[in-house]
């Protein structure tokens, strides 16, 4: 005779399968999203003469060494602010934590996960290393929203002088509605941080503890409390949203040094508009996996107008910032599957014994 069947144990397969379907439809829909991404990129690099594009770029020489050092200080200087909202940690966290900053940003870029995807996997490797998952997930949250008022207060001043030196009214309008729309997803997100979003994670996480025990430690709940303690903990706050906005001036180095090797001199302010105007489109289309598309037509129709630069000298100085992410994500990449690998070898060996 059958056993009856344990309802719970039903509804949890059925909630566990409802949520792989969702999973899988997130992934689908990024994948689609790339493609469209790279098509329009491809696009405009054939319309612009393809050869033209990377003659532009070859043109950057012995500057790309340069540019790679200089995407070393922007890492650091958010990887820095990330770890000013922990408290005192034991030696070497600091460190960790500009690692796991390299690790996020590799994940988010090269891979098809919505641009979540990272901040999942830190979160498994800062448990897995004894942290406690409600602070990992709350510093996240913090990290983020930072980063995007970050955005906003870096991009102010480009829209000031995108508007002040007047001309193309449809770029400055197009640009003007992306900062409004970056500022009303930055209060929606606070709003639901607020009012309910961090408490529905606390809930996620007390059923995926009851599924997959030992996953997510013993500390699950309070993500919500633990987001507003650190905002409250007003000298850490700043200091992050302070490197944050600092953060994005590397930007501006690399688009500086690539534009002079090219042979354009369009000035460190110049740069530093350029880049601001450029992040806040690309942070617009965020449904695009890397910006893919969004960020070629920003620097090619921008780069026109402000400074009078080709069409595939624009493009150029995309490719030099796409290949320069590549360069670092893949190695990212390799990092994050060797934490992974030793991470699942200790658990097996401690089976073993």
């Amino acid at each position: 005779m059958k056993a009856p069947i344990d309802e719970t144990s039903k509804a949890g397969n059925e909630e566990t399968c409802e949520t792989s379907r969702r999973a899988r439809t997130v992934s689908t829909g990024s994948i689609i999203a790339l493609l469209v991404g790279a098509a329009i990129s491809t696009a405009l690099v054939i319309h612009h003469n393809f050869f033209s594009v990377i003659e532009a770029f070859q043109r950057t020489g012995w500057g790309f060494l340069m540019v790679l050092l200089i995407q070393l200080a922007g890492l650091a200087l958010n990887g820095v602010a990330w770890r000013a909202l922990f408290r005192l940690e034991q030696p070497g966290f600091t460190a960790y934590l500009l690692i796991l900053r390299w690790i996020r940003e590799s994940i988010n870029y090269l891979l098809p996960v919505a641009r979540l995807g990272g901040e999942m996997a830190v979160v498994r490797l800062l448990e897995a290393r004894g942290r406690d998952v409600n602070i990992a997930i709350a510093s996240l949250v913090a990290d983020k929203t930072l980063e995007f008022l970050s955005l906003i207060l870096f991009a102010l001043p480009g829209i000031i002088f995108l508007i002040e030196r007047g001309g193309n009214s449809s770029i400055q309008l197009w640009a003007l509605r992306a900062l409004v729309a970056l500022f009303v997803i930055l209060l929606a997100f606070l709003a639901a941080q607020r009012w309910g979003l961090l408490r529905l994670a606390d809930k996620v996480l007390k059923k995926l503890s009851g599924k997959c025990a030992g996953m997510y430690g013993s500390s699950i709940t309070g993500i919500h409390e633990t987001v507003w303690a650190m905002y409250a903990d007003t000298p850490r706050l700043l200091i992050a949203a302070f490197l944050h906005v600092v953060a994005w001036i590397p930007g501006a180095l690399q688009i500086w040094v690539a534009a002079h090797f090219m042979g354009f001199k369009i000035g460190l302010f110049g740069a530093l508009i350029l880049e601001s105007l450029t992040q806040v489109i690309c942070a617009a289309a965020f449904i695009m996996p890397a910006a893919l598309g969004a960020q070629e037509a920003a620097y090619m129709t921008l780069g026109v107008w402000l400074f009078g630069i080709p069409p595939e000298a624009g493009l150029a100085i995309s490719l030099v910032q796409r290949l320069k992410d590549v360069l670092f994500g893949i190695p990212g990449l390799l990092v994050w599957q060797g934490f992974e690998g030793s991470r699942l070898w200790t658990r097996w060996r401690g089976r073993r014994n």
